[in-house]
């Protein structure tokens, strides 16, 4: 037993250790740091930094050491209000820092002697960036932009192709499939393919408070793609908020494609529902919070689906073909079909259309299934109506007079 336990734990050690290295090697949070001088410029050690959320009410205090510097090493992302204060000097706040995700700050002090209760404020623009101190070149939306812009899907990360670094499939030159995507630190791209701006959660603009999409990855903290997009899920604050939404797309609207238009076709259907709401405030005001999100969709769709179907002829094993050429649909260059199905010899054939019978070929595959189910299958299949399209079924037909296309409609139950 008591081995047992030893390995137990021991195991227990490992699986932490490798999911410390995965899961937190990376953090959304800010930095804050720089230094406190008096009027004369002399360095002010024992001076108490205080930042306080605008939003959370939270306040988190460092004092200044002996060369005058502070440092906030891990503030959540926001608005804040800091305050140096030392008695017998004029209190000083910087008010509006906005603090992104991952961003790095830097401000600095100068207190003069005067009354400590006549405060001395200065105003930060949020969007300031003479404020930030990374290397790392970077667009940032912010919670009411996310909100604010339109998406088709209601997918933030849609919002991405808005910057001017994101255009189709590369980032900042870079390929897109070498971006990675983080949720408050973690990795959320699928991990098998490369998706690049991609989620495997879906990604309402209700539940992000802010976006930054790193365009070259220079400081440390990015272990990870050559570039990057980096989520804040939004979170309750000391005020009760909340919204609803509903978001409908209607193809009433929307113009045919030119496939549908060329075969003489309605439009497809599509009927988009997106709807919920959020709300969010305090359990204990600047303690603890909670944030709510519901998001339903209803989709109601209707299209043409083309799909490579077997001719009569394929469908009793016999494949007809042209000798010579290459298989071609009723569209291609050298076509080897009609729209209508009809086998019509190309320019290039060395002979005249022949066939053969997989069956007989293989003394082991005399003819069909015995149990039947084969052809049960083939008996479900629908007999092709359109060879503008019609390929090679893999590996079973040399030319498109032994394969065609079949276009139905489809919707959801």
């Amino acid at each position: 037993m008591v081995n047992m336990r030893r390995v137990f734990t021991v195991a227990l050690f490992l699986v932490y250790s490798a999911l410390s290295a995965a899961t937190f090697a990376q953090t959304t949070n800010s930095t804050l740091g720089g230094t406190v001088s008096d009027s004369k410029g002399s360095r002010l050690a024992g001076v108490s930094i205080a930042a306080a959320n605008t939003r959370t009410g939270i306040v988190t205090t460092v004092f200044s050491n002996e060369s005058g510097a502070y440092q906030f090493p891990s503030l959540q992302p926001g608005n804040y209000k800091v305050t140096a204060k030392l008695s017998a000097l004029q209190t000083q706040t910087y008010a509006g820092v906005s603090l992104g995700v991952s961003h790095q700050v830097r401000l600095n002090f100068a207190l003069r002697a005067g009354d400590d209760e006549q405060p001395l404020e200065t105003k930060i623009e949020p969007n300031s960036l003479l404020a930030t101190s990374s290397s790392s070149p970077s667009f940032v939306l912010t919670e009411q932009e996310i909100r604010d812009l339109p998406s088709q899907y209601r997918n933030a990360l849609d919002l991405t192709e808005i910057t001017p670094a994101v255009r189709s499939s590369n980032v900042a030159g870079g390929r897109i499939s070498q971006v990675d995507t983080t949720r408050d630190g973690i990795s959320v791209n699928d991990g098998r393919y490369d998706n690049g701006i991609y989620s495997v959660n879906y990604v309402s603009p209700d539940l992000v408070d802010e976006m930054r999409i790193v365009l070259a990855p220079v400081d440390i903290e990015f272990g990870r793609g050559s570039r990057q997009v980096q989520l804040s899920t939004r979170s309750g604050s000391n005020a009760f908020r909340g919204s609803v939404f509903w978001a409908n797309h209607n193809s009433a609207l929307d113009a045919n494609n030119w496939f549908s238009n060329f075969r003489g076709q309605e439009p497809d259907y599509l009927n988009r529902n997106q709807f919920g709401g959020r709300f969010g405030g305090p359990v204990f005001t600047n303690k603890t919070f909670f944030f709510f999100l519901y998001e339903g969709q209803r989709v109601a769709q209707r299209r043409y689906v083309t799909g490579p179907v077997l001719t009569a002829e394929a469908r009793q094993g016999i494949f007809r073909y042209f000798p010579g050429v290459q298989n071609g649909n009723a569209l291609a260059t050298t076509p080897t079909v009609d729209l209508f199905g009809n086998p019509v010899r190309p320019a290039g054939a060395t002979g005249n259309l022949q066939s053969f019978s997989v069956f007989g070929r293989d003394p082991l595959r005399p003819g069909f299934d015995p149990a039947g189910w084969v052809q049960k299958v083939i008996g479900r299949m629908p007999m092709p109506n359109d060879f503008s399209g019609a390929g090679l079924p893999a590996g079973t037909t040399a030319d498109g007079c032994a394969a065609g296309t079949s276009t139905s409609t489809w919707s959801p139950a």
